[in-house]
């Protein structure tokens, strides 16, 4: 979701709009523009709109304060469906370019992560947070190594968003083997202490180890940042997921935030009674279960595994494409050229 800053009023003004007439121009209720000039929430799609019936880049329009509660992973899994509907491309992320750029990744992550910490939650649980985080930089070349181990046994498991080069975020999904998706889920298996030998090029159980943007380097607004890391996340699994639409499709994850909580909770993962055992992280899964029928986490959990699989057959349809081009272009280029005979009149 989006809260316009003071700009939204002003522009209005400056062309001699009433709110109902700036409405009809963006395809909204004239309520819609009520609601945004008083600074509450609207969808993205819905800034967007208004953005372009004032002439503006919604950056214009947005404020982009981070310390105000928004995170554009809210707007997931629901915010997917613009993107279809416009056919536009999902942001599938890159994939590091070297072992060098991991270990900068996993830096970054640690800069960024009590800056996340402390915007979120109570003062309770953001002391608790920055307790645990403490305890991952005493171990820090361990933690660092297990990246670059990760890395060098499945690449797609560290995606990153750039932007003009610059890396904003990472996205890191382990696709498990169900013995240790199973043990890490009944808290019998420490964070740190999954191997590589832990992880398939493809399985039907992923861990959402960690999704954390970078705004402080980043020169796009934080909620551009966060809603194209959100599409990495979704085209991440869709690629690591053997059948994300399948019954027995399950993902685990833990909270280390308080920020950490709220976004697995909109993708639609529910609490466990088990907890990591080496830094006491409390555990989430995301699976078919009764405890979410009837819930909002149901309807996440649904249309998140919809739309990956809408992006995995999109996928599969893209390269069916390019392998039927590539064989076109090897029979045209193997085709000898063909002349009619033609008779010859005799003298």
């Amino acid at each position: 979701m989006a809260q316009a800053n003071a700009h939204l009023k002003q522009a209005r003004k400056s062309l001699g709009l009433s709110q109902l007439q700036l409405a009809a121009r963006a395809g909204v209720s004239s309520r819609t523009v009520q609601f945004a000039e008083s600074g509450q929430n609207v969808s993205s799609g819905t800034m967007r709109r208004i953005a372009g019936a004032l002439g503006m880049e919604p950056d214009q329009l947005v404020r982009i304060d981070p310390g105000t509660g928004q995170d554009a992973f809210a707007d997931l899994p629901w915010s997917l469906a613009d993107t279809f509907r416009t056919r536009r491309p999902i942001t599938d992320g890159s994939m590091c370019r070297d072992e060098a750029e991991v270990i900068e990744i996993v830096r970054l992550m640690r800069e960024n992560f009590s800056i996340h910490i402390q915007k979120w939650g109570s003062e309770e649980h953001q002391e608790q947070a920055l307790k645990r985080d403490e305890a991952i930089n005493e171990v820090y070349f361990r933690y660092e190594q297990r990246y670059v181990d990760y890395w060098r046994r499945n690449p797609g498991c560290i995606r990153v968003d750039r932007y003009d080069g610059t890396i904003c975020g990472v996205s890191i999904a382990l696709p498990l083997t169900k013995e240790a998706f199973a043990a890490f889920r009944n808290g019998e298996l420490a964070w740190l202490d999954i191997s590589p030998d832990d992880i398939d090029d493809q399985s039907q159980y992923l861990l959402l180890d960690s999704v954390t943007e970078f705004t402080n380097r980043c020169r796009r607004p934080w909620y551009q940042v966060t809603e194209s890391l959100s599409f990495v996340l979704l085209s991440q699994v869709a690629r690591l997921a053997i059948d994300p639409n399948g019954t027995d499709f399950e993902m685990v994850s833990f909270s280390a935030s308080p920020l950490n909580e709220r976004r697995l909770k909109t993708i639609g993962f529910i609490a466990e009674d088990s907890a990591e055992p080496e830094f006491n992280y409390p555990i989430f899964w995301f699976g078919e279960d009764a405890r979410i029928l009837g819930t909002e986490e149901f309807s996440n959990w649904s249309t998140f595994k919809h739309f990956a699989m809408l992006i995995k057959a999109a996928d599969k349809a893209s390269f069916s494409r390019r392998m039927l081009r590539g064989l076109l272009g090897v029979i045209k280029r193997r085709q000898k050229p063909h002349y009619d005979y033609v008779p010859q009149r005799a003298a």
